[in-house]
């Protein structure tokens, strides 16, 4: 449900964005740094290897337009750094063995089918932008509370890994946002965040439930730069 109401909102146009250099580079270094961290990562604490790799592989936020565009920034670039990411997703999680390749195609299906239906009928989709946003964030909602339902291990090791993971994404997206003049909303919205419900998902199909805490810490990152940002535009 979370992946066909954003689906369902994302203008394909959006698409015509990733045939850009300075787009392309805004998706592909911080994916390479955030994966690069999570390689560290499991050399130093392997016990947190796969829930840092679940975090760096999946794509950003797929709320992160909506949010962008409540702060006045660049909605239409971060749609599509947003669908980039998916598009690197799909190729780098094929990887993670069956179940979470499966999955993910899955999850991709809905994406694109729910985006195309909006397309060829966009007055159908605007008469049904509001509940669609509903839906979207209540199951972004449900997706992290039935997580934390579930009680996963938190220590300061995750905590750290957390951290680590949100601190170079954005990091790596700002420096490339000043670097090539792209919007820095935009920019850490739509590549340098990733998204912790899909995080979740892909952590409790790669290594079981227990191994969700990073991607709900993380969330809590995110809720806060969200807030901060929100508060002072």
């Amino acid at each position: 449900m979370y992946l066909v109401a954003y689906g369902a909102r994302t203008p394909l146009l959006a698409l015509r964005g990733l045939m850009r250099i300075r787009n392309l580079a805004l998706i592909v270094v911080p994916f390479a740094v955030l994966n690069g961290v999570a390689f560290i990562v499991g050399s130093v604490d392997p016990r947190h290897a796969q829930a840092a790799v679940a975090l760096a592989l999946v794509p950003a936020p797929l709320v992160a337009p909506g949010v962008v565009a409540r702060m006045r920034g660049r909605m239409d670039l971060t749609g599509a750094l947003v669908i980039g990411t998916v598009v690197l997703s799909v190729l780098f999680i094929s990887g993670q063995g069956a179940l979470a390749a499966g999955g993910l195609f899955t999850a991709v299906e809905a994406y694109a089918l729910a985006a195309m239906f909006a397309n060829v009928v966009p007055t159908v989709r605007d008469l049904l932008l509001v509940p669609l946003r509903v839906l979207g964030w209540g199951a972004f909602a449900l997706v992290l509370l039935n997580a934390a339902i579930l009680a996963p291990p938190i220590d300061l090791a995750t905590v750290g890994v957390a951290f680590a993971l949100f601190v170079a994404g954005v990091a790596a997206a700002a420096i490339v946002a000043f670097a090539l003049d792209r919007d820095l909303r935009a920019a850490i919205a739509g590549a340098g965040l990733r998204d912790p419900a899909l995080a979740v998902a892909l952590a409790t199909l790669t290594a079981g439930p227990d191994s969700t805490g990073v991607a709900l810490v993380y969330g809590v990152f995110c809720l806060v730069l969200a807030g901060i940002a929100l508060r002072f535009p």
